[in-house]
């Protein structure tokens, strides 16, 4: 009821009631008086809010308070191109690794006789997948790998965070 009778009022000192509803605020004015309490505050919150100078902001307060979120966010974030490094050396290495095993696979001569170089390549590959297929396959590798990728994934997440705050969550763990 309470929310009514403020929106009551607030539409009165707007100057926004209809007859009806400026008869019933005198009925109310009259007979209820928590109602001619909570008009009174509000007609006299009213009157000093709209009596408060009003000051324009200076030109620069937008400079002004994005510098200082910027100074507050480089320093707390500075970039690190650690996470770059280790994955362009990584991507280096296998591109190496692709280009030397092609080159290698093109100088054989029987790779140089033949006339379906693809057939050549899927014959000479085919014993390393079957042997790394073994090699994956087994309960060891999996064990391994899973605790190695858990790891791997741990210090990717502290590297990321800040190398900062890395040495102070390992003291936790």
């Amino acid at each position: 009821m309470k929310a009514k009778y403020d929106d009551l009022i607030n539409r009165f000192i707007d100057n926004e009631v209809t007859t009806n509803e400026l008869n019933e605020i005198d009925n109310l004015l009259l007979e209820n008086e928590e109602f001619k309490v909570n008009f009174k505050t509000h007609k006299y919150v009213h009157e000093n809010l709209y009596d408060l100078p009003i000051y324009s902001a200076p030109e620069t307060v937008t400079e002004n308070i994005m510098s200082k979120i910027l100074s507050k966010i480089t320093v707390k974030y500075k970039k690190s191109y650690f996470f770059r490094v280790i994955v362009t050396s990584i991507l280096l290495m296998i591109i190496t690794s692709l280009f030397l095993f092609f080159s290698y696979l093109g100088k054989l001569d029987f790779v140089q006789q033949t006339s379906n170089p693809v057939e050549v390549v899927s014959n000479y590959t085919k014993p390393f997948f079957i042997y790394m297929y073994k090699i994956f396959a087994s309960e060891v590798f999996r064990t391994v790998s899973g605790i190695a990728g858990f790891v791997i994934l741990l210090s990717f997440y502290f590297t990321f965070n800040s190398f900062k705050n890395f040495k102070d969550k390992l003291k936790q763990f």
